[in-house]
C-alpha cells in the first residue's frame, strides 16, 4: 500500500478518501445511507397505517419497524455494493454502521432508560452485518451482469 505523503498543498477530503487506495467512495456511502433511511421511514409510517388500521397492540409496530429497519439496512448496503469500483462490502458495511448508529441515537432520545450497552452494540453488529451483506451481495451481482455482459458480447 502507497504511503500518503503530508504535503499542505495537495492535501483535502477528496485526495485522502476518494482514491483507490483507500477504496472508500463516499457518495456510494450516502447514497446507500440515504435510500435506506428513505426505505425506513416509508415503511415505518406504511406499517404505523397497518397497525392503526387493524387495531394491533404497539408491540407489533416495534417489530414492523425494526425488521423493515434491517431489511432498508440491506437494500442501502445492496445499492451501494452495486455503485461501488471495489470493495462492496466495505461500502455496505459503512451503510448498516451509519444507519445502525442512527437507529440508535433516535432509540435513546424516545427511551433513554431502556436502552443498555449490550442492547445498543447488539443492534450496531446486527445491522452492520446486514449492510455487509448487501454490499457484498450488490458487489457480486454488478460482477455477475458485467460477466454476463462480456459472454453475450454487448
Amino acid at each position: 500500500m502507497k504511503r500518503i505523503r503530508w504535503n499542505a498543498k495537495k492535501w483535502d477530503a477528496k485526495t485522502l478518501y476518494d482514491t483507490k487506495q483507500w477504496g472508500i467512495e463516499l457518495q456510494v456511502i450516502w447514497l446507500g445511507f440515504t435510500a435506506a433511511l428513505g426505505f425506513w421511514i416509508a415503511s415505518s409510517l406504511a406499517a404505523l397505517g397497518w397497525v392503526l388500521i387493524q387495531g394491533a397492540g404497539t408491540y407489533w409496530l416495534g417489530v414492523y419497524v425494526y425488521l423493515f429497519g434491517l431489511l432498508g439496512v440491506f437494500l442501502g448496503g445492496l445499492l451501494a455494493g452495486r455503485r461501488a469500483e471495489a470493495r462492496g462490502w466495505l461500502h455496505g458495511l459503512w451503510v448498516g454502521i451509519f444507519l445502525g448508529l442512527f437507529g440508535v441515537i433516535f432509540n435513546l432520545e424516545l427511551v433513554p432508560r431502556l436502552a443498555s450497552w449490550g442492547s445498543i452494540l447488539r443492534q450496531l453488529l446486527v445491522w452492520a452485518l446486514w449492510g455487509l451483506t448487501g454490499g457484498y451481495l450488490g458487489h457480486y451481482l454488478k460482477l455477475q451482469s458485467n460477466y454476463k455482459k462480456r459472454v453475450r458480447g454487448r
